[in-house]
């Protein structure tokens, strides 16, 4: 019976996009112009670099970290972030605190940490942590004593091949 209603209603927003359009929207200028592909592909194309499931403060979430030399080319890191996220959230249904750490002293300079929007009672927001080594106090982290740690710190300008 469900999936009669479902099959109805992709019947009804095929052959009548534009009014129902406007009527979820809320608004009268409404143009569609395309129908995009509604299958969603279970095999997952790019991995993340590093997701563990972890408890903080005696809560269990899921720790996602992607690890960067440089910007992120062909999509955006905000762009791969909200894909990540999405799947992690629908996966496991926790908290994903997701992060992204730029290891070269150039890369991540416009990487926000954050994308959003808001418009007509939609608003969509995504936030996950930069962190830019360059700007980690080697000293700071050389007093924790973790060596693990201070093996990610900014190496010389040599290792990179430029200057900062």
């Amino acid at each position: 019976m469900a999936r009669d209603y479902d099959n109805m209603g992709k019947i009804l927003w095929t052959d009548h996009a534009a009014d129902l359009s406007r009527f979820v929207l809320g608004e009268e200028d409404v143009e569609v112009f395309e129908d995009l592909d509604t299958e969603q592909q279970t095999v997952i194309a790019r991995q993340t670099d590093i997701t563990k499931r972890v408890r903080v403060n005696n809560q269990e979430a899921i720790l996602h970290v992607e690890l960067q030399l440089r910007d992120s080319t062909d999509t955006p890191m905000w762009a791969r972030n909200a894909q990540y996220q999405g799947y992690l959230v629908g996966e496991h249904q926790m908290q994903v605190y997701s992060n992204v750490i730029y290891f070269h002293p150039t890369a991540g300079r416009n990487d926000t940490g954050r994308y959003a929007y808001n418009w007509s009672g939609y608003e969509y927001t995504l936030r996950y942590k930069v962190i830019r080594l360059i700007e980690i106090d080697g000293q700071t982290v050389l007093e924790m004593q973790t060596p693990w740690v201070a093996a990610l710190c900014p190496a010389h300008e040599t290792t990179y091949g430029d200057k900062h």
